[in-house]
């Protein structure tokens, strides 16, 4: 073997190594995000949304959700299944603060946040956060559990699925047809 052959596999080996130990030094950085809720979908048998002094409420009953506030309405099934795919399943990335004196400026005070609280069954709560968006972000949000101090980044923007207006969550049935009468 000629010494340029030698030189450029112990370069080639150098390079390798560097590579090496490049990739596993950024693993060390990578973060792995934290849903807010990690129970059964089916053991939640009540929504409740706020906002200032608006609020929604969903109740299942059975199999079938409904809408406290507007008996008459019927709940939009994509915007419940919203809830569950999306919503629910967003997770908590970054601690962006721990002071209390932060929250205003992330939206996550009580007034000025979105609070979902969801209960079981026997009406026990079993998750209760409040989501912020301060407007310079467009794709995350900031989030809060109730009674915390930490203020985590969202991975998802979901701030448009805490909506409070009923229309939103439900619709008016389709007036039924009427029915034609027959001769005999």
């Amino acid at each position: 073997m000629t010494n340029t052959i030698k030189y450029s596999l112990a370069a080639l080996g150098l390079v390798i190594l560097l590579f090496l130990y490049n990739r596993s030094s950024q693993n060390v950085h990578t973060y792995e995000g934290q849903k807010i809720y990690t129970g059964d979908n089916e053991d939640i048998y009540r929504i409740v949304l706020t906002e200032n002094d608006k609020e929604v409420e969903l109740v299942k009953l059975d199999t079938t959700w409904s809408l406290t506030q507007a008996d008459s309405f019927t709940v939009k099934e994509n915007q419940l299944q919203k809830i569950f795919d999306r919503l629910l399943k967003v997770e908590k990335e970054i601690l962006i603060t721990s002071k209390k004196e932060k929250w205003e400026k992330f939206g996550v005070d009580d007034s000025l946040g979105r609070h979902i609280t969801a209960y079981d069954q026997n009406d026990k709560e079993l998750l209760h956060y409040i989501f912020g968006n301060s407007g310079s972000d467009w794709q995350h949000n900031y989030i809060r559990k109730n009674n915390s101090s930490d203020v985590y980044r969202t991975n998802d923007n979901v701030y448009f699925l805490l909506n409070t207006n009923i229309s939103y969550w439900g619709q008016k049935p389709p007036d039924p047809k009427p029915q034609e009468e027959t001769e005999e």
